[in-house]
């Protein structure tokens, strides 16, 4: 499936990746909130825009692994907030952070960060004490519709 067909901009502020199902917001917290966030302020940005039922829902969440890793491909590129390249659909908001946080680490007070410069994966230390960006992700339907 070729990118124009694979992520689709709905026109409301949202993308759907037709190939996994997943709807993302078009843009990330480095372009809504200007900042670097840490995992409290993340988990605060997905809860306001379930709130504000942004785009008409209410079920926005931070991704999982699996599915931030689903949208970086090094065929993509986009400008990201520094002016270097990040390899997600040209269908997001250029301007963007570099990294994704990632949802808490099932019974642990761990999470990961997804580098869409790199592909690459990491676990740090201190929750609280994280700079990065967050992406909001909801189940638009099943994969491939």
């Amino acid at each position: 499936m070729a990118d124009e067909e694979r992520f689709v901009d709905n026109g409301d502020g949202t993308v759907t990746d037709r190939k996994t199902g997943l709807m993302w917001k078009k843009t990330d917290t480095m372009i809504d909130l200007k900042k670097w966030v840490n995992y409290q302020e993340s988990a605060d940005y997905v809860r306001e825009l379930r709130e504000q039922k942004f785009a008409g829902y209410d079920d926005w969440r931070l991704p999982t692994q699996d599915e931030a890793k689903s949208i970086y491909d090094k065929a993509y590129s986009l400008t990201d907030k520094f002016g270097k390249t990040v390899h997600i659909s040209d269908r997001f908001e250029p301007g963007c952070g570099f990294s994704m946080m990632i949802k808490l680490v099932d019974g642990r007070l761990r999470t990961w960060v997804f580098n869409i410069r790199e592909g690459t994966m990491d676990n740090p230390d201190g929750l609280w004490t994280l700079s990065e960006a967050a992406r909001a992700v909801r189940v638009a339907s099943p994969p491939g519709e």
